[in-house]
C-alpha cells in the first residue's frame, strides 16, 4: 500500500538560500547551512531548546570586509540526529529588514554570487556599445564662425544692457528733472467790462473788433432811461458771458475784452510745491496744438517777480512764458503743453556744460574757417 504524504500545515513563505555565512549564537559560532528571510539553520545545535530566544549575529564575509547583522532569533527545532537546529527571526527592525531584503534580491538577480568561503559582487560588462564622440570641427571658417557667434551675443549683451541703461537713466531723468504744468493756455490780460447797475440786458456789439469809445452794451434798469456801457479801449472781444435779455446785477462781468497791443502769451499753472524749482529756470518746452514745438521758450514772469511789466496776464501758481510765435487773438484760451526742463541748471548740467564748452568753442572755429570767401560784397 503506497504511503501519502501530506504537506506542512503552514507552507515556507521564503526560499532558502546557501551562502557561506556564520552564526554567532549564545557566543557560539556555528556555519549556517541555510537562511532566508524567515530565519536559518546551523550545523549542531545540540545546547539549545526549542522556543528559546537567543541573541544572533549573521557574519556575512566579503573581499575586503565583513558583514555583521545582529538580531533577535526563536529556537523553532533540534534535531539531534542530523545534528541541525533551525531559527525564525523575531522582532526584526526595518534596517535589519532592509539588509536581508537586499541579500535576497541581490542572490536572485545574480549581483552577488560565492567565491569559495566568501561572497563577491559580479561586475556585468554593459553589453551596449559607446557612441563614438565625433572630433570638433576645425579649420579658419570654423574659427571665423565661432568669433562671430561670440561677436555676436557680445553685441547682444551690451544692446540689452544699453537699453535698460537708458530706460532706467529716462525713468530717473524725468523723476528728478522735469515739472510738467497741470494746465497752460494761450492768454492775453482781460479788460472786464461790468454791468453798471441791476437791470436787463438790452443791446450788445456784435463786432470782433471795437474802438475806444464805441458802444457795447446797454443796461436797462427798472426804473429810468437805458444805461449805455462804451469800449474803454481798442480791444478784441474775447468773451460776452451774458446774452441780450438776460437779467443781470451791479458788478457782474458781461463782456471780456483784450486790448490790441496786449502781448499774447503762455500761462502755465504749476503745482505749487514744484514752482519754486523754476526761479532758476529761463526757458520751457512748448508744445501746442497744432505739433508745434518751441524748445526754448522764454520765461516772463513767475509769481513774485517783479519785471516792471503790467501787461502781463498774472495769476497765483501760475508762469508765463513767451511763446515765440505769433499768435492771434482767436487761439486766446487754447489749450498747450508745457514742460520745464530743469538739468540744464542742476550741478551735474552745469558741470556737463564746462566739460563741453572746449568742444563747442572748436567746433564753431572750424566752421568760420570752412566759410566762402566773399569777393565784391557779395556771396
Amino acid at each position: 500500500m503506497a504511503s501519502i504524504k501530506h504537506e506542512a500545515e503552514v507552507q515556507r513563505q521564503y526560499p532558502r538560500y546557501r551562502l557561506p555565512i556564520d552564526a554567532i549564537v549564545n557566543g557560539v559560532a556555528y556555519k549556517v547551512l541555510d537562511w532566508s528571510m524567515g530565519g536559518f539553520a546551523i550545523a549542531r545545535g545540540g545546547a539549545l531548546f526549542p522556543g528559546e530566544i537567543v541573541q544572533a549575529n549573521l557574519v556575512i564575509p566579503f573581499l575586503s570586509y565583513d558583514l555583521n547583522v545582529k538580531l533577535k532569533a526563536q529556537v523553532r527545532y533540534v534535531d539531534a540526529e542530523t545534528q541541525r537546529a533551525g531559527f525564525s527571526f523575531v522582532e526584526l527592525d526595518e534596517q535589519q529588514a532592509s539588509i536581508l531584503r537586499y541579500l535576497s534580491d541581490a542572490i536572485l538577480s545574480g549581483e552577488i554570487v560565492c567565491v569559495g568561503d566568501v561572497i563577491d559582487v559580479s561586475r556585468r560588462a554593459g553589453s551596449g556599445r559607446s557612441r563614438s564622440v565625433p572630433p570638433p570641427p576645425s579649420g579658419a571658417w570654423h574659427r571665423v564662425a565661432t568669433y562671430g557667434r561670440r561677436f555676436g551675443a557680445a553685441c547682444g549683451v551690451l544692446a540689452i544692457f544699453g537699453a535698460l541703461t537708458v530706460y532706467l537713466w529716462a525713468n530717473i531723468y524725468d523723476r528728478l528733472y522735469m515739472v510738467r504744468a497741470e494746465a497752460a493756455n494761450v492768454s492775453a490780460k482781460v479788460v472786464n467790462l461790468a454791468s453798471p447797475s441791476v437791470g436787463r440786458i438790452g443791446y450788445l456789439n456784435d463786432a470782433r473788433e471795437v474802438r475806444l469809445g464805441e458802444p457795447l452794451m446797454t443796461v436797462t434798469p427798472a426804473v429810468g432811461d437805458p444805461i449805455t456801457v462804451q469800449s474803454p479801449c481798442d480791444c478784441w472781444q474775447v468773451e460776452q458771458v451774458f446774452a441780450g435779455g438776460d437779467f443781470v446785477k451791479t458788478g457782474d462781468t458781461v463782456i471780456k475784452l483784450m486790448r490790441t497791443n496786449a502781448p499774447i502769451v503762455v500761462s502755465a499753472l504749476v503745482p505749487a510745491e514744484q514752482l519754486i524749482s523754476l526761479y532758476g529756470v529761463e526757458n520751457a518746452r512748448i508744445e501746442y496744438a497744432d505739433g508745434t514745438r518751441v524748445e526754448k521758450a522764454q520765461i516772463l514772469w513767475l509769481p513774485g517777480r517783479e519785471d516792471g511789466r503790467s501787461d502781463l496776464p498774472r495769476a497765483e501758481s501760475t508762469v508765463v512764458l513767451d511763446p515765440e510765435r505769433h499768435l492771434s487773438a482767436n487761439m486766446m484760451g487754447q489749450p498747450v503743453k508745457v514742460t520745464f526742463d530743469l538739468f540744464e541748471d542742476s550741478r551735474i548740467g552745469q558741470f556737463m556744460a564746462s566739460m563741453a564748452e572746449p568742444f563747442t568753442a572748436v567746433a564753431g572755429t572750424l566752421d568760420v574757417e570752412q566759410e566762402p570767401k566773399v569777393e565784391g560784397g557779395v556771396r
